[in-house]
């Protein structure tokens, strides 16, 4: 516009007072994207002379024009605004004393649209403020505002559109446009590991109608083909750089790679998309990677002591495990059939699906889980948990909980040592059958490190018999066997005192040392740490544990 011209020159008065000239005198810039400026600023008098002293006193500039997403960081939009009010502070300051020693000498000026051109600090938005022109100045075409732009380095990310529509607009002056802003990096996406088989085993059978436990269902032997798929290896994605207004690259972070759980057994595709088994067995997590255990499957009854099994993976046996048989592996070991008066000793679990007839001889034993639809007769030791349908006069260790919740839910006669929980739906008999409970510590540890020490003191005194015997080469080679057996049962023994754990005593209130039961009948008896309590009467729904020092009813 001309001065004096459009809205009347004839009735503006200039104000003399002095102008701001450092930051220390703006005013603070708020936390929106937001400049101020009061009456006394340069900015509120040039626009005051432009409009002929009708325009408002204090003049606002938003830093967005629309509803465009800028990309500002919210942390730093603050020194945004200061280098924003400072940088406008100084252009509108010149003007206005440029203008004012003109008109106070009594000349007319006349001077040209002056454009502001504006970068972020991190040149990531580029705004555009307009001066109008005075007297016989000149406006500005879109062309020349676009030389501007290039003149102060914006050569990227420039909104021609915005810059067309402020070349055509009458009142385009006193507003701050964001007119090129930059593209922010992408970062790449992480590359991750899609299961083809679950890393997390299922530990709870399925209930069946009638509350039978279906253990067949448990499966804890998953079989595996050699080069059947394990794991899908999804490779990370390329991120997308940016750029700023000036042109300058910003690099873009690419994702990490997937760690790939590969472990024994295990190799990858030529591609690397895929985790494959190298050979038939059993496929299992380890809590780092997959890894396949070379698996043994019986299609029959073990029924002669010379069947015993004795193998370093898993054990599927289709059929039964008859009196005098053995069988020993390091994984799992799941039959499907009956177990009689026999050893079974499995590293990991132990899976019954018809359960144990143990006839007092029977040791069963998992350095994690059991699971068994009966236990009858037998010698149990579990590290981890005992769940059975029914447990009658048997000696059970488990350094968990042992839980008879499905079918009978029967526990009847014979002893139960469990570190944390017994649950049961009956525990005892209408006869007032002995059943013993004992609860706290680690059963099934300080049982095993019992009968090494045992072992160990029988073999020291067979092997002080033999040296006392006359010298042959034949007892010669026996004794050196006995002091290597010896020797062997004493590093057992030095391990197993060195991992025994010692229980810290539960804090009060944090007891879980608990005889859950439906029905407990008369000739219960629960023992924690040295207190016994017997059931006298029959009770119904009841938990039995400690109270202060002494067991009683919870």
């Amino acid at each position: 516009m001309q001065l004096g011209q459009g809205n009347g020159s004839s009735g503006l008065t200039l104000d003399s007072a002095p102008l701001p000239k450092s930051k220390d005198t703006l005013p603070h810039a708020p936390s929106l994207p937001e400049l101020v400026f009061p009456p006394e600023h340069a900015l509120s008098r040039l626009r005051n002379l432009w409009q002929g002293g009708k325009a408002e006193p204090t003049v606002r500039l938003s830093l967005t024009c629309g509803e465009e997403a800028l990309p500002l960081s919210s942390e730093h939009l603050e020194e945004e605004v200061q280098a924003l009010q400072e940088a406008v502070t100084q252009s509108a300051g010149a003007r206005w004393e440029y203008l004012w020693a003109q008109l106070t000498h009594g000349v007319r000026p006349d001077v040209d649209e002056q454009v502001l051109v504006c970068l972020s600090q991190d040149e990531m938005v580029a705004w555009m403020l307009l001066f109008p022109p005075v007297g016989e100045g000149k406006r500005q075409n879109m062309l020349q505002l676009l030389q501007s732009l290039a003149a102060c380095g914006v050569s990227s990310g420039v909104n021609l559109s915005r810059v067309k529509e402020i070349s055509a607009r009458e009142e385009r002056y006193f507003q701050l446009y964001p007119v090129a802003w930059g593209t922010l990096p992408v970062p790449g996406e992480d590359g991750y590991v899609i299961e083809r088989h679950p890393s997390a085993q299922k530990r709870c059978a399925p209930i069946r109608e009638l509350g039978k436990e279906d253990y067949v269902s448990l499966n804890l032997v998953q079989d595996i083909e050699k080069g059947d798929i394990i794991c899908e290896i999804v490779p990370p994605t390329r991120g997308t750089a940016g750029n700023t207004v000036t042109g300058t690259r910003l690099p873009a972070q690419e994702g990490t790679a997937a760690e790939v759980p590969q472990g024994r057994n295990t190799e990858l595709t030529e591609d690397g998309r895929y985790l494959v088994a190298a050979q038939f067995g059993h496929v299992e997590f380890t809590g780092r990677n997959f890894q396949v255990k070379p698996i043994l499957e019986v299609f029959q009854s073990l029924e002669h002591p010379e069947d015993s099994v004795n193998f370093l993976g898993d054990v599927h046996i289709h059929g039964d495990v008859c009196c005098g048989v053995t069988v020993r592996a390091m994984g799992n070991i799941q039959v499907d059939g009956v177990i009689e008066a026999c050893t079974i000793e499995a590293g990991e679990n132990l899976v019954v699906s018809s359960g144990v007839q143990g006839q007092d001889c029977a040791v069963i034993r998992a350095h994690k889980s059991i699971y068994a639809k009966y236990l009858e007769h037998c010698q149990v030791y579990a590290r981890e948990s005992v769940l059975a349908d029914c447990i009658i006069d048997c000696n059970v260790y488990s350094d968990g909980k042992v839980s008879v919740r499905t079918g009978r839910g029967a526990v009847v006669g014979g002893n139960i040592r469990a570190a944390s929980e017994v649950s049961a739906t009956t525990v005892g008999s209408k006869a007032e059958r002995l059943t013993s409970i004992g609860l706290g510590g680690a059963p099934c540890e300080d049982f095993e490190r019992l009968q090494i020490q045992r072992e160990y003191e029988v073999s020291c005194k067979e092997l002080e018999r033999e040296e006392k015997k006359p010298e042959t080469p034949e007892r010669k080679n026996q004794i050196s066997k006995m002091r290597l057996n010896l020797y062997v049962t004493k590093m057992k023994l030095d391990k197993c005192n060195k991992e025994a754990k010692i229980p810290m005593p539960p804090q009060p209130g944090e007891d879980r040392r608990w005889l859950i039961c439906d029905t407990a009948y008369p000739g219960t008896v629960v023992t924690i740490d040295r207190s016994v309590f017997r059931v006298e009467t029959i009770r119904q729904n009841c938990r039995i544990g400690l109270i202060g020092t002494r067991v009683g009813y919870v």
